[in-house]
């Protein structure tokens, strides 16, 4: 309830204060809401649906509001316009991602991962092998960068579940394990100049380990650790285009590493405070997080320049079930050509940004689209939901939520993508626990 009003305060203080509009104010007050949701639950539960809910909310709704309250000139789209589908599509997609008319868990989360603790102090071994798998995927992953994800990405991943794995069956190794799994997270971060893996894994482990503590976290706890996270989000923000700008060639093959540099720069923001917090820095790294120019730009092209797809977007959900060497012509990400086709936004070959699923719902349907939204938040959901009735048979299953998720958290990524990363990190997971059954290493 104190979410609720704390909510509820911020619209009329948007209304009175910024002269802001019903749809902004709405959109403002919703934001705040999924944001207090998603730190309220951290401790109680594995608040991966709420984290979502508030980086979607984040991205579609809250900072476009405050862009157009800043600076109304640098979208594409006058601002009733493009709240008028993107309010009531995020809001759609917050209610099928929490479950509309959803029953509760028999057991809450940490009773699930009491029980995933009991079950796995009878095998020791599935903690090493998943150390194993993980080093091996990680070295092919790090030597052959466009190897298929299910060959270098997803066995890579096992490397984060091994250390889950090792803290709950009480491994003595857990601790070495963990350090080393880490830095190996940091050396992938210096070799690709991509942060993403880095801060979505501890993010992950902070979500799922916090959920075990005998108490939640303290308000002042998470208070200073969602400002440690937004901090190294701005640290990120700073030195990322610098980095990219020197290790980055015009392809992903052209990408080379420089660990010197990468700790030049980190050293020169921590020692240069002012190079961080300043307008212009400030400005840029907020406007990294607005979908809404890319929504927004879509809308300005479709139906008017673009058709609708009418439905295109559905294949994406076929698309991870064909196998790439049955169908040669199988699209590497729905990105690229959805940039291209729906939006006026230059792109290029060693960067990527995308439309999102709900931009993407708003090209194939039209408003119809807020339809979409609920659709995709009741796949996530119900994923989700179903990954605990699983975990009473098999309770390690808990475990792997994080991986299963890790390319669903954001909507800067499209559907193909998003879907892709969780149905092969589901076919993945399911195919590891029936070769190491074969060894006699039950997970």
């Amino acid at each position: 309830m104190k979410r609720l009003l704390l909510s509820l305060m911020v619209f009329p203080l948007a209304i009175g204060l910024v002269g802001s509009s019903f749809y902004e104010a709405f959109a403002v007050a919703f934001s705040v809401y999924t944001f207090l949701t998603f730190i309220h639950h951290i401790g109680h539960k594995i608040a991966l649906p709420e984290c979502i809910s508030s980086i979607a909310a984040g991205e579609i709704l809250f900072v476009p509001a405050i862009t157009y309250w800043l600076v109304p000139t640098s979208m594409p789209l006058e601002s009733t316009t493009y709240f008028s589908y993107a309010l009531p599509a995020c809001l759609a997609f917050y209610a099928g991602l929490q479950g509309v008319a959803s029953q509760p868990d028999a057991l809450s989360h940490k009773e699930y991962l009491f029980k995933a603790a009991d079950h796995l102090k009878h095998r020791p071994g599935a903690g090493v092998a998943l150390f194993s798998i993980g080093l091996v995927g990680f070295l092919l992953k790090m030597s052959l960068p466009n190897l298929p994800a299910f060959l270098g990405t997803l066995p890579a991943y096992c490397l984060l579940t091994s250390v889950f794995y090792s803290f709950y069956s009480q491994s003595p190794f857990w601790k070495g394990q963990s350090v080393c799994v880490v830095s190996l997270l940091l050396l992938h971060t210096v070799v690709t100049g991509t942060f993403n893996d880095l801060f979505f894994w501890l993010l992950a482990a902070v979500l799922l380990l916090s959920t075990s503590l005998p108490a939640p976290p303290t308000l002042r706890t998470k208070a200073m650790t969602i400002g440690l996270a937004f901090a190294f989000l701005l640290l990120v923000q700073s030195v990322k285009r610098e980095y990219r700008y020197q290790t980055w060639g015009y392809t992903k093959n052209e990408r080379t590493a420089d660990a010197g540099l990468m700790a030049t720069l980190l050293t020169d923001r921590v020692s240069h405070p002012a190079k961080l917090l300043n307008v212009f820095h400030l400005y840029t790294a907020f406007v990294r997080f607005n979908q809404g120019i890319i929504i927004g730009n879509a809308m300005n092209k479709v139906p008017i320049h673009e058709d609708y797809a009418k439905g295109e977007v559905l294949l994406s959900l076929v698309y991870p079930f064909i196998p790439r060497f049955i169908w040669t012509g199988k699209p590497q990400t729905g990105g690229y050509e959805n940039i291209r086709r729906f939006t006026t936004l230059p792109q290029f070959a060693n960067t990527s940004i995308n439309l999102s699923p709900v931009g993407e719902g708003y090209v194939n349907f039209g408003y119809g689209g807020i339809l979409f939204a609920l659709a995709y938040g009741l796949l996530l959901g119900g994923f989700f939901r179903f990954s605990f009735r699983l975990a009473t048979l098999i309770p390690s299953i808990v475990l792997w939520l994080p991986m299963v998720y890790m390319g669903c958290l954001t909507m800067e990524t499209d559907l193909l993508s998003t879907w892709g990363s969780l149905v092969n990190s589901v076919l993945f997971i399911t195919l590891l626990f029936w070769l190491l059954e074969q060894t006699g290493i039950e997970l």
